[in-house]
């Protein structure tokens, strides 16, 4: 009677006969909490799943609000420089005011992001953004404007992109578990490219409903919503103490790319697209080519951004897929092949529809490429690596518009367009199969760092 309210490993030791060690199992969850988990495993693993982490979301929320904020701001900014001079020169110039901030103060961002904390640092340059934006919309009610303020504005807020970009995008792991890489990164890439349709459109409407200044002091209550957002963030976002300096700092991040090949044969393949891909200054030429005049120009341009939008929708699907590299280069090499049928088409359908597959094409490309080079990363490196492939993507596009422009005054618009087109190709055939590290099935796989450490 006694054996049978022993425990079986009394009982065991009685008989003398070995047999595994009974442990009590653990209580089962309840129909409810089996339910629960089963919808949180499938938020999670689902397109969207990046969204299913509320500080994600909130991260999300302030990046759209800032990134239409900001297409509407330029927008109305080119609006109104035109208005003012009436000169296409001008509204060129528009564009070196923003390209130079971006160059030069990337890097710079870059050594903050490592050394501060990145939801303050991204909190503080859309303050600013919201604050210049504001005396804009002041300076055009009082009726005193001038062509330099729009140049200040446009200048000052690219420098404050360049400095926060680059923490924005480190802080993306911090806020997301490594799984849920590729699909943060794919649905920033779709609020930033959805930004630049809805952003424009708006901004239209509201100059002609409401008028340039209030279409500012819009914007500058949509920035400051930006910031309000982001103070839900829970995440523990402490950086390590850094004793080095600044300098030793810039220094260390790019001997880090350097000697880092895959991240090198990623921004390599990176810079060829943005250089030898420079079409969208020759789209106004195509247009007029086509017979389509300015509405025709407007569908072009909007057409990649739809593109881009549906490529990473495409990509959200896939999850946190294998062969980052051959993503990269086969997603280029498409691009390229797009890009030469914009140029060659005879019928303005046919153009637009290669401009949607050429955007579709860059956002396949672009987010397997950025997961990879930020998986690549050292978490305490992750800000500097970051401004040097944002410093390369604010300079490649101006270069390839000066190539591109160059080739089509000499040789027309088509000749231009598709001998970058192969150019594209070769390059990036070249390096696809110089560089065996982009066939690595785990390219730029690194130990999962702790949420809150990145």
């Amino acid at each position: 009677m006694q054996a049978r309210n022993r425990p079986p490993e009394a009982s065991e030791e009685r008989t003398g006969r070995c047999c595994p060690t009974v442990r009590p199992r653990p209580p089962r969850a309840s129909g409810l909490e089996q339910a629960a988990m089963a919808r949180s495993k499938a938020r999670a693993s689902a397109p969207f799943g990046a969204l299913a982490y509320p500080d994600y979301r909130r991260f999300a929320v302030s990046l759209l609000l800032t990134s239409i904020g900001a297409q509407m701001v330029q927008t109305a900014i080119a609006w109104q420089i035109y208005e003012l001079t009436g000169s296409a020169l001008q509204l060129g110039l528009t564009g070196v005011a923003r390209a130079v901030p971006h160059i030069v103060l990337s890097l710079v961002g870059g050594v903050i992001a490592d050394r501060a904390n990145r939801l303050r640092m991204i909190q503080i340059g859309q303050v600013g953004n919201g604050l210049t934006v504001l005396a804009l919309a002041l300076l055009t009610l009082w009726g005193q404007v001038a062509v330099w303020h729009l140049y200040l504005v446009l200048s000052t807020n690219a420098a404050l992109t360049a400095v926060t970009q680059p923490g924005r995008t480190a802080l993306i792991p911090m806020l997301i578990p490594p799984e849920k890489l590729v699909n943060g990164i794919a649905l920033n890439s779709t609020i930033q490219q959805s930004s630049q349709i809805v952003g424009p459109a708006l901004a239209g409407v509201m100059i002609g409903a409401l008028g340039v200044g209030a279409t500012y002091g819009a914007n500058a209550a949509v920035y400051l919503l930006a910031v309000v957002v982001l103070f839900g963030i829970q995440t523990s976002l402490v950086l390590p103490a850094v004793k080095e300096r600044p300098w030793t700092s810039l220094v260390e991040g790019l001997a880090f790319v350097q000697r880092t090949p895959v991240i090198l044969s990623l921004l390599a393949l990176d810079l060829s697209a943005m250089v030898f891909g420079g079409y969208r200054v020759l789209l106004p030429i195509f247009a007029e080519r086509l017979g389509v005049g300015a509405v025709g120009f407007g569908w072009l341009s909007a057409a990649p951004g739809v593109g881009s939008v549906i490529g990473a929708a495409m990509i959200m699907s896939l999850g946190n897929m294998r062969y980052k590299g051959l993503y990269t280069v086969f997603g280029i090499l498409g691009y390229a092949v797009a890009l030469a049928m914009v140029a060659v088409a005879p019928w303005f359908w046919l153009a637009l529809v290669a401009s949607v597959l050429l955007g579709a094409l860059n956002s396949i490309q672009t987010v397997p490429r950025n997961t990879a080079i930020l998986m690549a990363s050292p978490p305490s490196l992750r800000g500097r690596v970051e401004a040097f492939r944002s410093m390369l993507a604010g300079g490649g596009p101006p270069v390839g518009f000066m190539l591109a422009g160059g080739l089509a005054t000499v040789f027309g618009p088509v000749v231009a367009v598709v001998s970058g087109a192969v150019a594209c190709v070769a390059f990036v055939s070249a390096i696809g199969l110089a560089r065996r590290e982009l066939h690595d099935p785990d390219l730029g796989k690194a130990p999962a760092p702790e949420r809150g450490e990145s």
